[in-house]
């Protein structure tokens, strides 16, 4: 979670007075703030992982918060005077969690929906992140009711980084939240309840193409996706290919799992999976997908011939590849000018106000730092653990830009649209007698019947 310092009576704050507070996933969302070229400072950052928050401290210069999110009080909060979080609550896991399991895991987020309804001075921004599924969620349902009553306009998206032209893929749930009265110069004054449609939860739009309308835009409006080049595989590979035989797959491991079918990526791809937390680990099933470093002739695979695959010399792409394709920046690391394109600065496109930008890494990092480093201490193993499933850095610092801190002077405010006030309050009402046990339902995967409730959905 992150917090930015310095409500402006309630205006469009200057870029000097914000601040962050971040809340787990620290690593990505820190560097996804600095690679936004969004003006402000990190004030305090929260995370359980000790690992975790020994390389943000060797990458940033200072310790995160080792203390669980769901133990912060409004005080603990208010004494920062922050306007921004950015939160990654523990991920839900729709389709793993056993129901108690589930409830447990929506605690943290739960917890700070009840400090943000007693908060005097709430803050300005709100960014979040999950998994795929949480758009279907009672957590969600909860967020979106609370943040829409409490005067907040937000857009919810599910993205992956090849979304921005990054070669990677990794599904995941974004929403995007602002007081209303942060728009400034407003030149008409907001649609009354009679005007606007009744506020629902499951019909609000969850856009899965970038760019989408700002903030002060329809939100029906339709736009174009943005066509991004995205680069090969082989500008995000090691030089030194000495070190890199490290990571070659076991022939005998290959022999010994006859037909068993795996992602092999070549240099020339432009596409990769999703690296998992067991990503170099023996459980090769685990995701991530395999180099091919052999036979580079060779494009259709026979998994049957064991031997056939084996020749391919298969390995995994190593701690520092996957950083890149995160697009951590790491110190010493000389980005190819293949990614340097004449089209760099953002361009606004012709259906919506939100703009564009080339997926670039050298606008991702700073010459002089922060960079992504480890402990010498943790092992290949432990680096992988940290960087799976991890949230891209492009990702978080385009939706940052583009949509949260996207301001658009002397155009209306977004259109405030009455909740049905029986729903609102049933939905109320099943959250104060359950409190952090309604989430025992949480993560179940919904029929087609409740997916087609979601006829608002950008497909």
């Amino acid at each position: 979670m992150a917090v930015l310092q310095g409500m402006d009576n309630g205006g469009c704050l200057p870029a000097s007075s914000r601040n962050f507070l971040v809340m787990t996933s620290t690593q990505q969302q820190h560097f996804g703030f600095n690679a936004s070229g969004v003006e402000g400072s990190v004030l305090e950052s929260f995370d359980m992982n000790q690992q975790a928050n020994e390389t943000y401290k060797l990458s940033f210069g200072k310790t995160p918060v080792a203390r669980g999110i769901d133990r912060l009080t409004v005080k603990d909060i208010e004494k920062y005077k922050a306007n921004c979080w950015l939160m990654s609550p523990p991920s839900l896991h729709p389709r793993r969690q056993t129901a108690g399991r589930s409830g447990y895991r929506a605690k943290p987020l739960l917890h700070l929906l009840d400090q943000l309804e007693k908060m005097t001075t709430p803050p300005t921004y709100l960014f979040l992140e999950n998994v795929k599924n949480f758009e279907t969620s009672r957590s969600r349902e909860r967020l979106v009711t609370l943040l829409h009553k409490s005067g907040y306009v937000f857009r919810e998206c599910l993205l992956a980084p090849h979304n921005f032209g990054v070669p990677n893929d990794r599904l995941r749930y974004f929403l995007m939240a602002r007081l209303r009265s942060t728009f400034e110069q407003p030149t008409s004054s907001p649609a009354s309840s009679t005007e606007a449609e009744p506020f629902n939860p499951d019909t609000e739009i969850v856009y899965t193409t970038w760019p989408f309308p700002a903030f002060v835009e329809d939100p029906k409006t339709p736009v174009e996706q943005h066509p991004f080049h995205t680069p090969t595989l082989e500008k995000f590979l090691d030089q030194d290919e000495t070190a890199a035989k490290d990571y070659l797959l076991s022939r005998q491991l290959i022999l010994e799992r006859p037909n068993f079918r795996f992602d092999i990526l070549r240099p020339s791809s432009n596409r990769s999976s999703c690296f998992t937390k067991a990503y170099g680990s023996h459980h090769v099933a685990s995701g991530g997908g395999l180099l091919q470093t052999s036979k580079m002739d060779q494009q259709e695979y026979d998994f049957g011939d064991s031997e056939s695959i084996a020749e391919l010399n298969l390995r995994f792409f190593t701690p520092t590849e996957v950083a890149r394709l995160h697009v951590f920046p790491l110190e010493g690391d000389k980005q190819d000018d293949a990614f340097e394109r004449k089209d760099q600065e953002p361009k606004p496109s012709q259906s919506t106000l939100t703009t564009t930008r080339p997926f670039s890494p050298r606008q991702a990092q700073n010459a002089t730092g922060p960079f992504l480093k480890f402990p010498e201490k943790l092992k290949a193993l432990q680096r992988y653990k940290l960087l799976g499933n991890s949230l891209n850095v492009w990702v978080v610092a385009e939706l940052l830009r583009g949509v949260l801190f996207a301001d658009h002077p002397g155009l209306p405010q977004p259109t405030y649209r009455d909740p049905d006030n029986g729903a609102e309050k049933a939905v109320a009402q099943d959250s104060l007698d359950n409190k952090h046990a309604i989430e025992l339902e949480e993560g179940v995967v919904p029929d087609s019947s409740e997916r087609d409730t979601k006829k608002a959905k950008v497909e």
